[in-house]
């Protein structure tokens, strides 16, 4: 990652009421920064959050009625209603909601313990999760938050409508490079396993390969005329590939001769948002939710759909995947929650639906009436990644790849 660079600065200060489920309010202050290098703020405790346990998860959902929702997923266990011993189970309890933004929240994102928010009023808003504390506020872009991405616990990459990219320290708030190149929105980003390189989609029809390690860009790839823009990119878990989904189409390329490595493509439907999910027997999957109310899994060996989760009634907005520990039970199971636009939230266990092969029902459901995009956090996740670059991964420097081909 990029030294830091000293920027201007200016603060502010806000004051949020904290809407409780049960309907009571809270007043507390917060300072909001426009720069780089954040003071330290006031600390405001999230609500509702103190019932979590250790080995419980919780999925955070933003709105475009400016709403951050957070719902405790709890494990059943012996003696309490509804549970089963040889069949892991899922109680889905609100525990917060209240008004974190002056505008719709567009992207939701876990790194460890933070929590980040980014919206249409161009803030991003951050939490400690254990804590139950809101921290404060980054103010570095000039335009909507679009996308926001964790790197462990300690990088977060923020793209915007005004075309920039912001690196960011989680220790202090500090930015250490904004990247500069995109003509438009950027829509999504990813970064590698190895935290040394990050991929970018954007309304200019391009994909850029930034270098992470001197806070540069490595290349510009350009999706061509006859092709839709890039809405999302994201790395394979191995980094051995990434995949490009525009909206009726999602095409996977190696990195080590730039070819496509596999092509998915929709007649009468749209893709709207993907995961990438790797299972010990059948290797990578590609999870895509799409336009017709549907989630398909893709094997990406084969190139065949395997499963289609059909459990929701309208499109799926935005997944997240997670490994989760049940009680008693040997092994983390693999989550997957989807949350469609009419805010209902899905929970479905990869592990059954891959033993089964086709179509399955979800392990548990939420209606938030309201709620757009997710993400999810539990204790296994926030300890995934303890180093910003590991050394090991052997990459290629740059990307160079003709899409129009």
């Amino acid at each position: 990652m990029p030294k830091a660079k000293p920027t201007r600065s200016s603060k502010r200060s806000d004051k949020k009421d904290y809407e409780r489920s049960s309907g009571k309010k809270t007043s507390s202050g917060s300072e909001t920064t426009r720069n780089s290098t954040p003071t330290t703020p006031k600390t405001s405790e999230i609500p509702g959050t103190e019932s979590v346990t250790g080995k419980d998860i919780i999925i955070i959902a933003g709105s475009y009625e400016k709403l951050l929702y957070g719902i405790n997923g709890h494990w059943l266990r012996a003696g309490d209603d509804g549970y089963e011993q040889d069949k892991p189970s899922l109680r889905l309890e609100p525990i917060f909601i209240f008004p974190a933004h002056s505008g719709c929240i567009k992207t939701v994102a876990v790194g460890g313990r933070h929590l980040a928010s980014g919206s249409t009023d161009e803030v991003i808003k951050l939490y400690d999760i254990k804590k139950r504390k809101e921290v404060g506020s980054l103010l570095q872009h000039e335009g909507s938050i679009t996308t926001l991405q964790f790197y462990g616990k300690s990088h977060m990459l923020s793209g915007s409508e005004d075309g920039t990219i912001c690196i960011w320290r989680t220790r202090d708030w500090e930015c250490l490079k904004t990247l500069k190149g995109h003509k438009g929105r950027v829509n999504y980003l990813s970064v590698h396993p190895s935290g040394k390189m990050a991929l970018s989609v954007s309304i200019d029809k391009t994909v850029r390969l930034w270098d992470l390690l001197v806070g540069q860009k490595a290349s510009v790839i350009n999706l061509g005329r006859g092709i839709y823009k890039g809405e999302v990119v994201l790395w394979s878990p191995s980094g051995e590939q990434y995949a490009i989904l525009t909206t009726h189409e999602i095409v996977l390329y190696n990195i080590s001769d730039a070819k496509i490595a596999q092509k998915f493509q929709l007649q009468n439907s749209r893709y709207l948002c993907m995961q990438y999910h790797t299972h010990e027997s059948l290797g990578d999957l590609l999870i895509a939710g799409c336009e017709d109310k549907t989630v398909r899994i893709y094997d990406i060996k084969r190139g065949d759909c395997i499963a289609k989760l059909m459990g929701h009634k309208n499109r799926i907005k935005s997944m997240s995947k997670i490994h989760s520990a049940p009680p008693n039970h040997p092994t983390p199971v693999a989550l997957l929650t989807s949350i469609s636009s009419d805010g209902v939230i899905n929970i479905w266990s990869l592990d059954e639906i891959l033993a089964k092969k086709g179509q399955t029902e979800p392990l548990t459901s939420y209606d938030t009436r309201t709620m757009t995009v997710l993400t999810v956090w539990g204790p296994l996740e926030a300890a995934d990644v303890k180093h910003p670059i590991v050394k090991s991964h052997t990459v290629a420097p740059y990307i160079v790849v003709n899409h129009s081909a």
